[in-house]
């Protein structure tokens, strides 16, 4: 994710000395959310197509961090073994949002955090081998269009300003997303390759990454991170709990909304 992308997350935090918050009532921010977009896992091949068409423009047309395909589908090979998940406009039917889990199954399947940057990471104690495989993931490709990112303050085509405001909920609730599927596939170990800009602004709203290594220049300053899930309940700034609640009724609408509970303390295999 890029800092484009945490600038939307910037704009929706409140600023210091406001006398008001964004939304017509405290604490509320979530309510509109689920009035203009939902969030929904992409199991099925069309699906999954439709966030590799996003991802590709993303990455490859707008970022340029990937090099345009001819088939318009960012995809690769940790896409096989990943949870995926999106966020649609609900008037437009279009994609506003993608995040995937990388999950891993055993040591022949690593995580890119220890295929490419094992040589960065310097916290070894919370190194992905010192935890059981099956509860190991990393948080990447999240991608969020210009549309949605880089969108006008001022109101656009009829858009009403609870629009204009959740618009800026897209990047974070994707990590709520990330979250939501770690814990329910008990992959609470998780990492993330982020700018340390964007895990200081994801600490304001409660999601407190802990960085594991050195920064290094990829696509932008990145360092590797590690986060256990387990902890996001106690962390996780009241209405954003409340948000998450949302999103997991949308992802799992006919599943019980009780999140999946684990000891904090447990040996790797």
């Amino acid at each position: 994710m890029s800092l484009q992308t945490a600038a939307a997350v910037v704009d929706f935090l409140p600023k210091q000395g406001m006398a008001k918050p964004l939304y017509p009532t405290a604490n509320t921010s979530w309510y509109y959310f689920p009035q203009f977009f939902q969030a929904q896992l992409a199991n099925s091949p069309l699906q999954k197509q439709a966030v590799f068409q996003l991802r590709h423009k993303v990455y490859c047309e707008e970022m340029q961090f990937e090099p345009v395909r001819p088939d318009g589908l960012e995809y690769d090979g940790f896409d096989e073994r990943s949870l995926h998940a999106s966020i649609r406009h609900v008037t437009r039917q279009s994609l506003a949002g993608t995040v995937r889990v990388i999950t891993s199954e055993h040591k022949d399947e690593a995580l890119p955090i220890e295929q490419y940057f094992s040589n960065q990471v310097t916290h070894s104690t919370l190194a992905p081998q010192n935890f059981a495989r099956q509860h190991i993931c990393e948080i990447s490709r999240l991608a969020v269009p210009a549309e949605i990112r880089c969108r006008l303050s001022a109101l656009q085509n009829g858009q009403t300003e609870a629009e204009n405001e959740c618009c800026k909920m897209v990047a974070i609730s994707l990590y709520l997303i990330a979250i939501i599927m770690c814990m329910r596939s008990r992959r609470v170990h998780a990492y993330v390759m982020i700018e340390p800009a964007l895990a200081r602004i994801l600490r304001r709203i409660g999601i407190h990454f802990v960085q594991i290594g050195n920064p290094i220049d990829f696509n932008g300053i990145r360092a590797p991170y590690y986060l256990d899930m387990r902890t996001t309940s106690q962390t996780l700034k009241p209405e954003y709990l409340q948000l998450q609640d949302e999103l997991e009724a949308q992802l799992y609408p006919k599943q019980s909304s009780a999140r999946t509970k684990m000891a904090l303390c447990y040996s790797a295999s």
